[in-house]
C-alpha cells in the first residue's frame, strides 16, 4: 500500500509511543524507519519487530554501557531502539577512533540500528569512513556524506550463530571492497528519493495494521468521563 512519509512518520511515532517508548525515542525511530522503507528495506516491519519485542519483554528496555565490555558480550539481546540511540549518541563524541574496531551489543534489530549509525555519522562529515557491519549486509557511511549498503552473498556470511544480531564498527580512512551486491549508493539513493516524492511510500499492509495497533493504545475509551476532562469534541455544543 501506498502512503505519504508524513503519514507514516506520524504512525511511527505514535505505535512507538504505544508500546511504551518516551517521546524522544519514539521519534528516534522516524528518521532510519524513512530511510530504510524508502531505500527499499522493509522498515515497517524492522520498527513493528522492534516493537513487538519490547512489548513482549523479548530484548531489554535500557541504554547500554558501550564502555563496559561485558555489557557489549550481553548474552541477552538488548533492544535496538535503545542501542541506536545510545551508539549515537556516541557518535557525536569522536567514537569509534580511526581504526578500531568496536563490537556492539546483540540486538533483535541490526538493520535498523545500523541504518541510524550510518545516517547519523552522515550528518557529522568525519574525515574517517564508518563501516557498519551486521551478518547480512554492510554500511559504508562516507565523509562526503554518500552512504552505500551492500549485501553480503551467502557465502561470505558468518556460521557463527554467536554473530546474529551482533554489529561490528570500525572507523577507517578508506571505503571498502566488500563482496556483495550494491543496494544503495548515492545514484540508488537519489532515485529512491525521486519515487518517493512521486508515488510515496510503499509498506505492506499487515504491517501497518499492526503498528496501528501499538497506536490505538493512545486513545481513551469513550465515555462521559472522558469527554467531561477534553476528550472528543467535548460534551455540548459550546465545549
Amino acid at each position: 500500500m501506498r502512503q505519504s512519509s508524513a503519514e507514516f512518520s506520524q504512525l511511527l511515532v505514535k505505535a512507538g509511543r504505544g508500546a511504551g517508548l518516551p517521546l524522544g525515542l519514539a521519534e528516534d525511530l522516524v528518521v532510519p524507519a524513512i530511510w530504510l522503507q524508502i531505500c527499499g528495506f522493509p522498515g515497517d516491519v524492522e520498527i513493528l519487530g522492534a516493537l513487538t519485542a519490547l512489548d513482549e519483554e523479548q530484548v531489554e528496555r535500557r541504554f547500554p554501557d558501550l564502555s563496559a565490555a561485558t555489557d557489549s558480550s550481553s548474552l541477552r539481546r538488548i533492544s535496538g531502539v535503545y542501542l541506536a540511540a545510545a551508539a549515537c549518541d556516541l557518535l557525536q563524541l569522536g567514537w569509534p577512533a580511526d581504526g578500531e574496531e568496536f563490537f556492539l551489543p546483540k540486538t533483535e534489530s541490526p538493520l535498523l540500528v545500523a541504518a541510524a549509525l550510518a545516517l547519523s555519522y552522515r550528518g557529522l562529515r568525519r574525515e574517517s569512513f564508518l563501516s557498519v557491519e551486521t551478518s547480512e549486509h554492510v554500511f559504508f557511511s562516507a565523509p562526503t556524506g554518500e552512504i552505500a549498503c551492500v549485501k553480503r552473498e551467502l557465502e561470505h556470511r558468518s556460521s557463527d550463530p554467536r554473530s546474529d544480531g551482533v554489529i561490528r564498527l570500525l572507523a577507517q580512512q578508506s571505503g571498502s571492497d566488500c563482496i556483495g551486491t550494491v543496494l544503495v549508493d548515492a545514484d540508488k539513493e537519489s532515485r529512491f528519493y525521486d519515487v518517493r516524492r512521486l508515488k510515496g511510500l510503499c509498506a505492506d499492509p499487515d504491517s501497518i495494521g499492526r503498528l496501528k495497533v501499538f497506536a490505538d493504545r493512545l486513545l481513551v475509551p469513550e465515555s462521559e468521563y472522558s469527554l467531561k476532562f477534553g476528550a472528543g469534541a467535548g460534551i455540548v455544543d459550546s465545549d
